[in-house]
């Protein structure tokens, strides 16, 4: 059955054009039909003070983590972070756990009833579309993969290759790529799998630019994640080839469909003067996850100075509280106060679209483009978008064709 809402609102904001005041938006079949202001005494659901927005949208995230009910520890080093974090890992994500399912439905949820309409998720078993909600945000799964040793190149491209051919049946799934990071993943790895996700027109998702650690492992070949490495059975039999960059690897990624560059918090004036003039790359900035290692200030502004695309995400809860993309966009607003809200606003919709492939479904309220739909009380007058990251949390009333009372 065909399904008509006209939703009305003190406020449309639409993203890629100004606020409309007493604004309306026409949906039809999970649709955006039309966005205007509102007819005097026209019929339809009236919000009230509310501002719609377009759902918001979390470019990466670590769901198998969920069930955390703190952030992993210690910091210091990040090679003792990531042991709890694969210490975890092993010991909750056994054969016969349940655990890891139930992580992904919480985490969805979660992220859901922040506002949250699209995810990009890094997936690291080959779980299928059966273990998302049915009402959870859509998801871009990247497959993550690691390897530095060459025998088990080729069981990582057979995952890669397997998991791109999928077709989601049954779940709002989109398939791509994650070469995992630098210091796990081989050049000729790395290469392949770009060269795949090429021939299947998919996305790749890789960390890169960390930490300070791995801009001296890469350049050098020392530091602690040599120890890390070795103490995994990781260490490739050749060693590795020293006198590489971050730069080294984005010639790499460039080649690729869509490219995100995960955290990126270590770039330097030529890397994001690279990333900047290849308009298919994104930096996936995570605001509250790069506050929780204490790193240097993150260089996302001059990222869009320069015309780069920024994306958010919240990472997962083995470095962050929540999954709340919105708590993000709050810890900004808090923290650079001299950035205007609809900059924000846009990193947190239009340009986590453009990084994950989908800025022609979703990402602003435009006719033709999903139904994907959020709201948030504005209890002042005035110029709305200066309330928006001061009035609470956006509540969802459409996604995917359904209207909140089935949401």
């Amino acid at each position: 059955m065909s399904s008509a809402w006209i939703y009305k609102a003190a406020w449309v904001i639409p993203v890629d054009r100004p606020p409309i005041e007493n604004g309306v938006v026409e949906v039809h079949d999970g649709l955006i039909t039309a966005v205007r202001p509102a007819m005097p005494h026209e019929p339809g659901h009236d919000l009230g003070d509310m501002a719609i927005l377009p759902g918001l949208i979390n470019a990466h995230a670590h769901l198998e983590f969920s069930l955390v009910e703190q952030p992993f520890q210690p910091t210091q080093r990040f090679t003792d972070w990531i042991r709890s974090l694969v210490a975890y890992r092993r010991r909750v994500f056994t054969p016969a756990s349940t655990d890891q399912c139930v992580a992904l439905n919480i985490g969805a949820i979660e992220a859901g009833l922040s506002g949250t309409t699209l995810l990009g998720e890094i997936a690291t078993s080959d779980w299928d579309e059966l273990f998302l909600p049915t009402h959870g945000p859509r998801v871009v799964a990247f497959r993550e993969l690691i390897g530095l040793q060459s025998a088990v190149m080729e069981q990582q491209i057979e995952i890669a290759e397997e998991w791109l051919t999928r077709k989601a049946q049954l779940a709002p799934v989109t398939y791509g790529l994650s070469p995992h990071a630098p210091y796990s993943v081989a050049p000729e790895l790395l290469r392949r799998v770009v060269d795949l996700a090429t021939r299947f027109d998919a996305p790749v998702a890789m960390h890169l630019a960390e930490t300070r650690g791995e801009l001296e492992f890469l350049m050098h070949g020392r530091g602690e994640f040599v120890e890390m490495l070795k103490s995994f059975g990781a260490w490739p039999e050749g060693g590795f080839a020293l006198g590489r960059r971050p730069l080294d690897i984005l010639q790499t990624l460039a080649d690729a469909p869509r490219a995100l560059v995960v955290h990126g918090n270590y770039l330097s004036d030529e890397e994001i003067d690279f990333i900047a003039a290849h308009t298919q790359m994104s930096v996936v900035y995570c605001p509250r996850t790069h506050e929780f290692f204490g790193h240097e200030p993150h260089p996302w502004r001059q990222l869009l100075a320069r015309g780069a695309n920024v994306a958010l995400g919240t990472d997962g809860r083995g470095s962050n509280p929540d999954l709340s993309l919105w708590n993000e966009l709050v810890f900004l607003r808090e923290r650079f106060p001299d950035v205007a809200p609809c900059t924000l606003l846009e990193l947190g919709t239009l340009a986590g679209a453009r990084a994950l492939g989908c800025e022609h479904e979703c990402g602003t309220i435009t006719p033709g483009k999903r139904a994907d739909l959020v709201t948030i009380s504005l209890t002042e007058s005035g110029d709305p978008l200066e309330q928006l990251f001061v009035t609470g949390r956006p509540m969802l009333i459409e996604t995917a064709g359904k209207s909140a009372s089935s949401v």
